[in-house]
């Protein structure tokens, strides 16, 4: 399931042009397949505008920090604390 468009990822960016449109595609696929491998419980209907919202900030911060490096900002977790913060809901605990 797409959760984003290339369309709305533009748009949340502010992007005018087609530039940029080959990195989104690659950034908007990445962050879908990070967040349905975090979350592990069916997402209400309710609920998918915070995924949506998570997307859209992980895709930014994927724009934003092209290049991981030493100045990169991280939580120590693989995902930013506030797409963390809105998928954590639909998260149950695994035990291993």
């Amino acid at each position: 399931m797409q959760l984003i468009t290339l369309d709305e990822a533009k748009h949340h960016l502010r992007y005018d042009d087609d530039a940029n449109d080959a990195a989104l595609t690659m950034y908007i696929a990445a962050a879908e397949s990070a967040i349905n491998r975090y979350i592990n419980t069916d997402v209400p209907a309710a609920g998918l505008a915070d995924v949506k919202v998570a997307a859209l900030m992980l895709i930014g911060y994927f724009d934003e920090n092209r290049n991981a490096d030493k100045d990169t900002p991280t939580n120590g977790n693989y995902l930013p604390q506030p797409v963390v913060s809105l998928l954590y809901p639909y998260r149950q605990p695994v035990i291993t």
